[in-house]
């Protein structure tokens, strides 16, 4: 009985130590996961203490297709970040834009040649609340998403080919124009002749 009770009262001060007040300052991290309509699913973690964001979507295999890492500011609201494909190759770049409310207006979408190739727009109601966001395609080079290559007999890292490494570069520097005597498109007109329509994106910006 004296063992039982030594080994109860162990059980007891582990299980306070981890309901310990977390330090001044500490904020909790956040997940959820989101369900699309084709059964695919996007798993958000987001932590203020690092000002860091992952979004990972998978498809209905289980595979990853794409990965998101953004930069938080203060708000713990994004503001730039890249975009990798499930093989862990990076793809694109994102810049996040808003308001002099502070609102979030509208997420760029920008490929490796510093081309906006599709824009998220953001707007709000009179009541303040945020409306469907809006998507536009421009007349830009989009990337191809790969999916995670399964590998069960080789190591490395996960979702990367054997013998591969991921991208160290997790954020995005400064976007310069491919060509510096052309500026990009501008964030409010789509390209000529080109339509709104839905995109794989759309799902992915979605919140």
């Amino acid at each position: 009985m004296k063992k039982c009770a030594a080994i109860l009262g162990l059980c007891s001060l582990s299980l306070a130590s981890l309901g310990q007040t977390p330090a001044p300052g500490f904020q909790p991290v956040v997940g959820r996961t989101l369900y699309h309509q084709d059964d695919s699913r996007t798993e958000m973690v987001k932590d203020p203490n690092t000002r860091e964001m992952t979004e990972m979507t998978y498809n209905t295999a289980g595979q990853l297709t794409v990965k998101k890492v953004f930069l938080l500011n203060e708000k713990a609201e994004p503001i730039q970040g890249n975009v990798y494909d499930g093989r862990g190759t990076l793809v694109a770049r994102v810049q996040c834009l808003y308001d002099e409310f502070g609102r979030r207006k509208e997420d760029r979408l920008i490929n490796l040649q510093g081309e906006v190739f599709q824009q998220v727009i953001h707007s709000y109601g009179a009541d303040g609340k945020e409306l469907a966001p809006k998507v536009v395609n421009l007349n830009a080079a989009s990337p191809t998403l790969k999916p995670q290559a399964l590998d069960y007999t080789q190591g490395g890292a996960p979702g990367l080919p054997a013998g591969t490494q991921p991208d160290n570069s997790r954020f995005a520097p400064p976007v310069v124009p491919a060509n510096p005597g052309q500026p990009t498109p501008p964030a409010s007109q789509p390209a000529a002749g080109q339509e709104k329509k839905p995109s794989f994106f759309k799902r992915l910006f979605k919140k």
